[in-house]
């Protein structure tokens, strides 16, 4: 996230249209739970946590799908410009 407007937060493709009810749970490395938010939520994450830009480093993410009863997770590298 730089502030150009282009990939300035983490969002799941389409989720917000297909599953507006999943559940998407962010974690740094050691496993400590940095944010949660719906499918909904079109915002994502601004790799931002209470307040304080994040460490370029991979993160981790579950996101949990209720109507078809799945979690997929898997990670990301976070990249500050």
């Amino acid at each position: 996230p730089n502030g150009d407007g282009v990939n300035d937060n983490w969002v799941v493709g389409s989720l917000a249209d297909v599953y507006p009810e999943a559940l998407v749970v962010i974690y740094d490395r050691f496993g400590k739970e940095l944010i949660r938010f719906r499918g909904e939520d079109a915002n994502g994450w601004d790799g931002t946590y209470l307040g304080r830009k994040m460490p370029a480093t991979d993160y981790w993410y579950e996101i949990w799908i209720d109507e078809i009863r799945k979690k997929y997770v898997g990670h990301f590298t976070l990249i500050n410009e």
